[in-house]
């Protein structure tokens, strides 16, 4: 049975770094590539008629995600991977967590911005939140 890998995927240069290491990585695995929509920027009033402008913009958000993953998709396209694609939102170490508890997952590859100091103390790093709490083992590239 092969093994199933978690990719979050952001677009950005390190996510597809990430990605085309755990391919290296694991030639026959099955991969899951995640987005994850942090929805801080959305603001949730209920029962006030801004509720149409926060649907309107948490579905704008859900299409730049969806947006993402293609790019994910070309990537497994390329190396000739299958490739199950994922959005969530929320927080993205807990959603990501979360989807490797909730998922049948073997390991998790994940992409490093590299901060370090008083950048990463201020920001925190998702890679190390999910390096701590990943109920799988993780791989983090830089």
């Amino acid at each position: 049975m092969p093994l199933r890998i978690l990719v979050p995927f952001d677009g950005s240069e390190p996510a597809r770094e990430a990605l085309e290491y755990a391919i290296e990585l694991f030639p026959d695995g099955e991969f899951l590539a995640l987005t994850v929509v942090e929805t801080d920027g959305v603001p949730l009033i209920p029962n006030t008629t801004e509720d149409a402008d926060s649907d309107e913009r948490l579905r704008e958000l859900l299409e730049e995600a969806d947006d993402q993953l293609s790019g994910a998709e070309r990537i497994a396209t390329e190396h000739g991977v299958s490739l199950e694609k994922r959005s969530r939102i929320g927080p993205p170490a807990r959603e990501i967590i979360d989807c490797a508890e909730e998922s049948d997952l073997d390991h998790v590859v994940i992409g490093s911005r590299g901060r370090s100091g008083v950048t990463r103390l201020l920001l925190g790093s998702v890679a190390e939140v999910v390096v701590r709490h990943s109920p799988v083992p993780v791989t983090v590239v830089r």
